[in-house]
C-alpha cells in the first residue's frame, strides 16, 4: 500500500510538472509528450544513461509498419545510437499500459533503423528537426555503427519483462523499458545515479575473496580485493558509464598518456598489469559477502560505483571487445567503501580527489555540492525579486522543488502560496545556468554540444577563472538570473517564430551574438528590474534570428547542421554578421555587468556601438598588423599603436573581452587614420605585407 501511495503521488508531481514544462517559456516542448520525453532525458543523462540526448518527434510510415520517435542521443564515441520513444497520457492514475504497446512502439522506433539505411529521410523536408534526426542517424548507420538502443518511456505501468533484442542489417538492438515504478525509483528521491545490483553467480562470476577493514564506528566499512579483469569486463558492458559517479565519461578515448599506457599494457605485458596499474575505487550501498573456509569472498554489490579507474575499467572494456585481447591474466586491485546513505554527497567527491594522483577524472568533482552551487541555492532563498513578492528556486539537485513543496505546502492554501511565491516559471537547474551563463560568454558552439557537456565545460571553465573554493555574491546571482531571463526570452521568440528545425541552437547563438554585438554590456540590471525584456529588445531578437538560422545553414556548406553548430567555426561565421540595429537602441543597452567584469556603466549610443561591432568584426591577424604598421612608419601615436596590440590580444582571445568604450572609438580612429595613409586593413594582401615586412 505504501508503494502504491509513493506511485500515485509521484505520478501527480511527474503530470504537473510536464505540463508547466510543455507550458513554459522556458521548455519550447510543442506538445505534452515531448515534454514529457524532455524531462525523462534530462534524467537519464544525470543518471548516466543517455549522453546528450536530442528530443525530436518523428513518425511516419516504413513499408506495412510506423517509425515513431521522440528522440535520439550518442556517446561521445559514437560507437552506439539510442534511439527514445515515448507513451505519454499524463493522468494521475496508476494505468497500467499493456505488454503489447510497449512492444509495438519499441519496434517503431526500431524501425526508424531501417527507415534510414533505405534514405526514406530524403524524402522529408530537409529544413525540419525530423529531417535533421533521421539524417543523423543515417551517417552513424554509415560510418559503421553496430549497436543501438531503444528507450522506451511511459508514465504507466508495465508488467513487460523486456523486449527481445533485433538485429537490423549489422545493427544488433536492445530495448530498455522505464515504466512510472523505474522512473519513481530513480526519480522521486532526487538522487543523481540509478541503484545498480549486481549479484555474481547470475552474471557466471565466482565471488571475489576479500579482506575486510577491522571493525570501526559504523561510518563506513572498507574491504581490499582483487577484480579479474572479466568481472570488470561483464560490469562494464551490462551497465556502462553507470557504474562512474556523477555522470561522468571515463574513456577519454586512447590519446592521452594514461590510457595509451593501459592500453600498450593490456596487449604487450598483460602479466605485469597489476604491477603496473594504480588500481580503482568503488563505493557501495550495500556489499554481499559469504565466509568460505579459504576466507571471506564477496558476492555482490548494490549501488556499486567506480569513482576512481573509470579509465582503467572502460580500457580493459574496450581492449577484450573491440581489440578482441584475451584478458584472463588481468586483475586489477580494488578498495571497497560502503557508505551511509547520508555520507555519501560528501565523501564520494573526496574519495574521488584523493584516491589517486594520476590523471584523473576532474569532472567527478562537478558536482551539486560544489562551493559554487550550495552558494547560488542559498542566494535564491534570501534574494526577492523587485517588489519583494517572488523569489527564483534554484534546484541544485533534481526533485529539490518538488521536496519543498511537499515541506511548505501541507494545505491547498499554503500549496498556493509557495507556488505564487516560488512559481514553476521560476525555478532553474544546474544544466539551466550553465546553459544560459556559456550562451551570454559566446560559447554557443559549447552550448549546442548538449547539457551535461555544457555543464561540465562550464564547471571547469569557472575552476580556471575563479578557483574551486570561489563563491558567488548578490550582483552575481541577479545577474546571472538576467541571463536565464534573457535565455528564455530568446527560447520564447525562437518558438514562436516557428523555425522548423534547430530552435535549440539558434536560441544559443541569438543569445551569444547579442552579446557579443553588444560587448557584453547589456544591462543586465534592467532586466532583472523588469523581470523580462523590453519590447525593443524583443522585436530585435526577433529580427535577428532569421539571419542567424539562415548563416547556421548556409555556413554548414552541405554538412550536418547539428554536428556543425558544434564547431567553433560556426560561430566564428556568425559574430562577424553585421546585423542592423534599431534607432534608438532598446533601453538595455550600455551598462557593464558583474559576470561580464565590465567597468563603465552608463547607455551607449549607437555610434560607440557601432565602433565595437567594427572593431569586433577584426580578425587578430589584421590589429597586430595596424600594431606594426603604426609603429614602423610613426604614423601612430605610441597609445595608439598600444591600443591596437590589446584589440589584436582581444581577438586572439576570440574576444572574450570586449573593447571598452573609448578603446572602441580610438580603433574606429585608428582604421580611418590607415585607410588615409594608404594602409588598408581589410586588405588580405597589406595585412600579410605588414607581418612578413622586417621593416
Amino acid at each position: 500500500m505504501a508503494e502504491e501511495r509513493d506511485l500515485a503521488t509521484f505520478a501527480a508531481a511527474l503530470a504537473e510538472d510536464v505540463r508547466d514544462r510543455a507550458l513554459g517559456d522556458s521548455a519550447g516542448a510543442e506538445f505534452t509528450e515531448n515534454a514529457f520525453a524532455e524531462i525523462i532525458s534530462e534524467h537519464l543523462a544525470e543518471i548516466g544513461m543517455l549522453d546528450n540526448p536530442i528530443v525530436c518527434f518523428h513518425q511516419g510510415r516504413f513499408g506495412a509498419g510506423g517509425v515513431r520517435l521522440n528522440g535520439y542521443a550518442v556517446p561521445d564515441d559514437g560507437e552506439r545510437l539510442d534511439l527514445i520513444v515515448a507513451l505519454f497520457e499524463g493522468g494521475t492514475d496508476q494505468r497500467t499500459v499493456p505488454t503489447a504497446d510497449i512492444v509495438r512502439i519499441g519496434g517503431q522506433a526500431a524501425r526508424a533503423l531501417q527507415a534510414a539505411l533505405r534514405g526514406d529521410h530524403e524524402q522529408m523536408e530537409r529544413a525540419s528537426d525530423a529531417y535533421a534526426m533521421m539524417h543523423r542517424i543515417s551517417e552513424l548507420l554509415e560510418g559503421g555503427v553496430r549497436e543501438a538502443r531503444v528507450f522506451v518511456l511511459t508514465d504507466g505501468l508495465s508488467a513487460a519483462r523486456g523486449i527481445e533484442p533485433q538485429a537490423v542489417g549489422n545493427v544488433s538492438v536492445t530495448f530498455e523499458i522505464y515504466d512510472l515504478r523505474r522512473l519513481m525509483r530513480t526519480m522521486a528521491t532526487g538522487q543523481t545515479r540509478e541503484i545498480i545490483e549486481i549479484d555474481l553467480g547470475l552474471m557466471g562470476l565466482q565471488p571475489i575473496p576479500c579482506v575486510a577493514m577491522p571493525a570501526s564506528d559504523g561510518e563506513y566499512e572498507s574491504y581490499l580485493a582483487i577484480f579479474p579483469g572479466e568481472a570488470l569486463y561483464r560490469m562494464y558492458e551490462e551497465f556502462g558509464p553507470r557504474i562512474l559517479e556523477y555522470n561522468v565519461r571515463a574513456f577519454l578515448q586512447a590519446t592521452g598518456k594514461v590510457n595509451r599506457g593501459i592500453r600498450d599494457t593490456l596487449r604487450d605485458e598483460p602479466h605485469h598489469f597489476m604491477a603496473y596499474n594504480n588500481g580503482i575505487s568503488v563505493t557501495v550501498d550495500e556489499i554481499s559477502t559469504e565466509a568460505a573456509a579459504d576466507g571471506l569472498k564477496i558476492t555482490g554489490f548494490r549501488g556499486l560505483q567506480i569513482v576512481n579507474g573509470g579509465q582503467t575499467t572502460a580500457s580493459i572494456h574496450r581492449a577484450r571487445k573491440r581489440e578482441r585481447l584475451d584478458i584472463p591474466h588481468i586483475h586489477v586491485a580494488a578498495k571497497i567503501t560502503r557508505l551511509p546513505p547520508d555520507s555519501v554527497e560528501e565523501m564520494v567527491p573526496k574519495i574521488s580527489r584523493f584516491a589517486n594522483t594520476q590523471n584523473v577524472i576532474q569532472e567527478a568533482d562537478f558536482s551539486a555540492n560544489e562551493p559554487y552551487h550550495i552558494a547560488v541555492e542559498r542566494l535564491s532563498k534570501t534574494i526577492w525579486a523587485p517588489g519583494e513578492r517572488s523569489r527564483w528556486f534554484y534546484e541544485r539537485s533534481r526533485g529539490q522543488y518538488r521536496t519543498a513543496m511537499n515541506i511548505e505546502g501541507t494545505t491547498p492554501a499554503r500549496m498556493r502560496a509557495f507556488r505564487d511565491r516560488t512559481p514553476p516559471s521560476r525555478r532553474f537547474s544546474k544544466t539551466d545556468l550553465a546553459r544560459a551563463l556559456n550562451s551570454w560568454s559566446r560559447l554557443p558552439h559549447i552550448v549546442s554540444g548538449g547539457a551535461q557537456k555544457n555543464f561540465i565545460a562550464f564547471m571547469r571553465s569557472l575552476r580556471e577563472q575563479r578557483g574551486a573554493s570561489w563563491e558567488p555574491d548578490d550582483a552575481y546571482f541577479r545577474d546571472a538570473v538576467a541571463q536565464i531571463i534573457l535565455y528564455a526570452a530568446a527560447q520564447r521568440i525562437v518558438r514562436q517564430e516557428g523555425f522548423p528545425a534547430y530552435r535549440a541552437n539558434i536560441t544559443c547563438y541569438l543569445v551569444a551574438y547579442l552579446s557579443h554585438r553588444t560587448g557584453g554590456r547589456l544591462r543586465l540590471d534592467e532586466i532583472w528590474r523588469s523581470q523580462g525584456i523590453s519590447t525593443g529588445l524583443e522585436a530585435l531578437l526577433r529580427g535577428w534570428s532569421r539571419n542567424v538560422d539562415r548563416q547556421i545553414q548556409e555556413s554548414s556548406a552541405g554538412r550536418n547542421v547539428t554536428e556543425w553548430c558544434k564547431k567553433e567555426g560556426c560561430w566564428m561565421g556568425l559574430r562577424n554578421l553585421d546585423l542592423p540595429v534599431s534607432d534608438p537602441l532598446p533601453p538595455e543597452w550600455g551598462s557593464a555587468s558583474a559576470i561580464s567584469g565590465g567597468t563603465e556603466p552608463g547607455p551607449v549610443s549607437k555610434d560607440t556601438h557601432a565602433a565595437a561591432a567594427t572593431c569586433m568584426r577584426l580578425p587578430a591577424e589584421t590589429w597586430f598588423a595596424m600594431h606594426l604598421w603604426g609603429r614602423r612608419t610613426g604614423s601612430l601615436a605610441e597609445w595608439q599603436t598600444g591600443i591596437a596590440h590589446t584589440l589584436s590580444s582581444y581577438a586572439s582571445g576570440g574576444w572574450t573581452k570586449s573593447p571598452t568604450h573609448k578603446q572602441a572609438t580610438h580603433g574606429v580612429r585608428i582604421l580611418e587614420i590607415a585607410r588615409e595613409k594608404g594602409f588598408d586593413p581589410f586588405s588580405p594582401t597589406d595585412v600579410a605585407r605588414m607581418q612578413t615586412d622586417d621593416g
